[in-house]
């Protein structure tokens, strides 16, 4: 079996770099996939495999990550975000980032797609960002400033506007 993955019915926050950004995406194809057609387990599930990156590479992010609220991905494309040994099923866990401030750093390897443009949406991603983490991978690495929230944050809607409200402010 196989079917495109819903973002609305598998994504979650994987990771909270505090006040910095957020990592979402699909942990697991074959699981999200499971829980979108209320079944324990899927036998024989093919994984949507990772596009074509050649197809993509080359087009260029639509600003810089200099604010907050920014979604990127992958200058590769969706589905090269992690370390690139996943499997397709895990290929899209590391799928959109937000930026929740300043990331200049994201401009090496993500490029900007979208924008969040109201003040609810601004605010709840402040609240999203301020979250507690369970510090270092799984909370296992001591020291780190980044890992994945306490509490499990899942998507549950998702909409998007064709207006031009990408371009540089002056």
């Amino acid at each position: 079996q196989t079917a495109p993955v819903s973002f609305i019915k598998g994504g979650n926050l994987q990771l909270i770099y505090p006040q910095n950004r957020l990592d979402f995406g699909i942990a697991s194809q074959s699981v999200a996939y499971a829980k979108m057609k209320r079944l324990t387990k899927v036998d024989n599930f093919v994984a949507q495999p990772r596009p074509n990156k050649e197809t993509i590479i080359g087009e260029k992010s639509a600003r810089a990550h200099k604010y907050p609220g920014l979604l990127s991905i992958p200058k590769a494309g969706l589905g090269y975000g992690g370390s690139g040994l996943e499997s397709d099923d895990e290929a899209f866990t590391s799928s959109f980032q937000i930026t929740a401030n300043n990331v200049p750093s994201m401009d090496r390897d993500r490029k900007v797609i979208g924008q969040i443009i109201d003040t609810e949406s601004m605010d709840f991603l402040e609240r999203l960002a301020s979250l507690p983490t369970q510090k270092g991978l799984k909370g296992v690495i001591p020291g780190q400033n980044s890992g994945p929230p306490l509490i499990k944050v899942s998507v549950t809607a998702v909409s998007s506007s064709s207006n031009d409200t990408m371009g540089e402010k002056s």
